[in-house]
């Protein structure tokens, strides 16, 4: 009965000293992560905000352009497309630079995304929380931009029913 009874033992007294170093590590992880809490829920609730508005506005660009289709093939009926032409491209021009700011915008956007998946993936808190406010005002900068497209199709538009 002895003789079974020790390998048990054994195996147990192994495990215990296993155990209580993967608590240290987690405890010293969950300590490193503690120090940035807070700066990565206010980051991440900024950008959510962010985004929240810049969707809304993304949002009622598409049906601006869906407006802009139907009016461009209503005026392709009536052969009223050639007497605007002029007007219509420099539109379409102003329009297509403030689609060109927007990509660059998104490229640096996807690139800052990226990094914080790896960031936190990788448990670096410190680079992660710099990233997030790298990303806000990269947002911030994307609303204007957003509003005078908007703006422009509503010009656009303007002159498609005139």
């Amino acid at each position: 009965m002895l003789k079974k009874m020790i390998p048990f033992g054994l195996a147990a007294s192994m495990l215990i000293p296993t155990i209580a170093s993967a608590q240290t590590v987690t405890t010293r992880i969950n300590s490193a992560k503690a120090l940035y809490v807070s700066q990565i829920k206010s980051g991440r609730q900024m950008i959510k905000n962010n985004y929240e508005i810049n969707q809304a506005i993304k949002d009622d660009i598409k049906d601006k352009l869906s407006q802009v289709k139907t009016l461009i093939t209503q005026d392709k009926d009536s052969k009223a497309l050639k007497a605007k032409k002029n007007i219509l491209e420099a539109q379409r021009d102003i329009i297509r630079l403030d689609i060109g700011t927007l990509k660059s915008i998104n490229i640096n956007l996807t690139v800052d995304c990226k990094n914080v998946n790896i960031y936190k993936t990788n448990k670096g808190y410190a680079p992660l929380v710099n990233n997030l406010q790298i990303i806000t005002p990269l947002q911030a900068n994307k609303l204007p931009v957003l509003q005078k497209l908007s703006y422009d199709l509503d010009n656009l538009i303007r002159l498609l029913n005139n």
